[in-house]
């Protein structure tokens, strides 16, 4: 499966619709398609920095995609000390709003959970259920940097990639099983360190930020009809280093 690019001039329904659509048959597929999905996201909600997809099996939870490696530690101190938005939302079946800043709702709901993530800049959280029929799969948690960022958000746009989000992470369920499913999203998730490599390179390179990097890859991965790891492979082997470099400042 591969990435579709956003349809210049486009409405962002739209090009969010093509990014989150298609039907999978396979973990393989799913872990690509997630991290399309949350960079989807992250390009076409307005006030959105950071995204991840957490994903709950027999109750614990794992973040299966995300933008940045900021979006994975923040995560990850959410399953550290067991309170959050993503958490919250997944277990409740709600949406969870929440504000960073010195009197943000955050300290009284999370109170060390949101002392922690102040230190990585974020200031406000949107987290969205991933619910497809009567299962909830996880959550879908979208990251501000600006204070109140999401207090008056329209979340429409971050609905539909939360319902196709879920709808395709159930329908890998329902064909492998939960236990297989989280431990090759597992082996999927771990793969990802070839493609963070990769990034730091081209970072490297051309003095660019972590976003840039990853657009230049997900582009020239569709274009080259190849896979995001497998052209981060071959960044890292020097095949196509001179091309990261110049296509990185595009």
């Amino acid at each position: 499966m591969t990435d579709i690019d956003t349809v210049a001039g486009s409405h962002p329904h739209e090009a969010l619709l093509q990014e989150v659509a298609g039907v999978l048959t396979s973990v393989d597929e799913m872990a690509d398609y997630l991290v399309r999905v949350v960079h989807a996201v992250r390009r076409n909600v307005a006030g959105c920095d950071e995204v991840g997809i957490t994903l709950l099996v027999d109750g614990r939870p794992s973040t299966v995609a995300y933008t940045t490696v900021t979006t994975l530690e923040i995560d990850a101190v959410q399953y550290q000390l067991d309170e959050g938005p993503c958490l919250e939302a997944a277990r409740t079946r709600t949406e969870v709003r929440a504000s960073l800043g010195p009197n943000g709702s955050a300290h009284e709901r999370w109170p060390l959970f949101a002392e922690s993530v102040r230190r990585d800049g974020m200031q406000s959280l949107l987290a969205l259920p991933l619910v497809s029929g009567e299962e909830c799969v996880g959550a879908l948690n979208l990251y501000g940097h600006a204070a109140h960022a999401f207090d008056t958000f329209e979340a429409s746009l971050a609905r539909i990639a939360a319902s196709r989000a879920a709808d395709s992470i159930l329908a890998v369920l329902q064909l492998d099983g939960a236990q297989r499913l989280a431990g090759q999203l597992e082996q999927a998730m771990a793969s990802r360190a070839v493609i963070e490599q990769a990034k730091g390179a081209i970072m490297a390179m051309r003095g660019v930020d972590e976003h840039t990097a990853f657009e230049w890859l997900r582009q020239t991965s569709q274009s080259r009809n190849i896979k995001v790891r497998t052209l981060a492979e071959q960044v890292l082997t020097g095949l196509v280093a001179g091309g990261a470099a110049d296509g990185a400042t595009a």
